[in-house]
This record gives C-alpha cells, sequence and structure tokens, in this order.
C-alpha cells in the first residue's frame, strides 16, 4: 500500500506537533477504528478506551517513525491495545489477573531468553504466512486480512467485498487448508 496525500498531510503534522492533528485523525478514521477494537471486545466502552490509547501511542511514535500508511498503522495499535484489554478480561475472570501486573512490570527490567526466542520464532511464522499470503489472489489475501487481523465478522466481510456469507465462508476454509498444509510443509507444524 502506498500512503495517499491525505495520509502524508496528517504525518507531516505528526512530525510538527500539531495537537490538532488528533482531532483530524478522529474524524478521519475514528470509526474504523471503533470498529476494530469492538469486533474483538464486543464493549462500547472498552473499545473507545482502546482508541484513545491508539491516539496517545501515536502521538508518542510519530515522529520518529513515519508510518508508510497511517491507516493501517493506527489499526495494528488499536488492534494490540484491544487483544490485550481481551486477555485481562479473560485471564480476571479465571482469577488469574493479580499476578500480570508484576510480571508487567517486571518486563522493562529483564528479558527470559525463553521469551525472546518465542518472539523470533513468531516472526518467523509471522514471515512464512506473509509469503503464503503473497502468493494468493488479492481478494484472498484481503479477505483473509479482513477476517484474522481486524477481526471483521462474515457478514461484514460479504458486504466488503460483494459476496455472500457462504463464499466468505467457503474461502476462508480452502486458505485456512492451505495454510495449514504450508505450515506443515515449512515444518512448523506435523499432521496428526
Amino acid at each position: 500500500m502506498q500512503e495517499n496525500s491525505m495520509d502524508g498531510a496528517l504525518v507531516q503534522r505528526f512530525f510538527d506537533r500539531d495537537e490538532d492533528v488528533l482531532a483530524d485523525v478522529e474524524a478521519r478514521y475514528g470509526s474504523y477504528l471503533f470498529t476494530v477494537a469492538n469486533n474483538i471486545l464486543q464493549n462500547v466502552e472498552e473499545s473507545e478506551e482502546c482508541v484513545n490509547d491508539t491516539y496517545f501511542s501515536a502521538w508518542q511514535k510519530i515522529p520518529p517513525y513515519r508510518p508508510p500508511v497511517l491507516l493501517t498503522f493506527l489499526a495494528k495499535i488499536t488492534r494490540g491495545y484491544a487483544i490485550d484489554r481481551w486477555r485481562q478480561r479473560k485471564s480476571l475472570k479465571r482469577g488469574g489477573g493479580d499476578y500480570v501486573l508484576p510480571l508487567d512490570e517486571l518486563a522493562d527490567v529483564i528479558a527470559d531468553s525463553e521469551k525472546i526466542t518465542d518472539t523470533v520464532e513468531l516472526n518467523e511464522l509471522a514471515a512464512t504466512i506473509s509469503k503464503f499470503l503473497a502468493g494468493e489472489r488479492s481478494v484472498v489475501r484481503q479477505v483473509f486480512v479482513c477476517r484474522y487481523f481486524y477481526c471483521d465478522t462474515i457478514g461484514d466481510i460479504a458486504r466488503m467485498f460483494g459476496r455472500s456469507e457462504g463464499g466468505i465462508k467457503t474461502m476462508l476454509h480452502r486458505t485456512r487448508i492451505k495454510l495449514k498444509e504450508e505450515l506443515v510443509k515449512e515444518g512448523w507444524f506435523y499432521e496428526d
């Protein structure tokens, strides 16, 4: 994806430290970012908080980072916050939320070598999935990302692409099968 001129102007305003840029980003992308968060959380208040956290995070990261596509950058941040909240909520429901805070406090001080290995492996797995998707048709890639990155519903995806829900389900099912075959071939998983 290439940056459009409106995004380039917004990013430049971040670099210029123009505080009004946040209101313009909210007007342009706020409803989409809310949808990304709410698809994961299914909670209006928490989703709004994730979007607000996204604006703050973007303000901190730009500069020095200059995102090539502002919406993708913002959506990735929003998705991360929403997944963190979802995990925290899930952990608290199990009664396991009390130990999360101390580990978070230690995370900046020490790095667990096992966690580093996991991060490297996750990056390699992500690269394998990206390579697989690059070989698929554009519509397949887009549907896959809408479903598994942005957590859009089947109905929403069908409307976006002008297809039936059954057609989207079939496309995703076939893509998952092909992806599993690729991951088995690359040694990530073993067939039973």
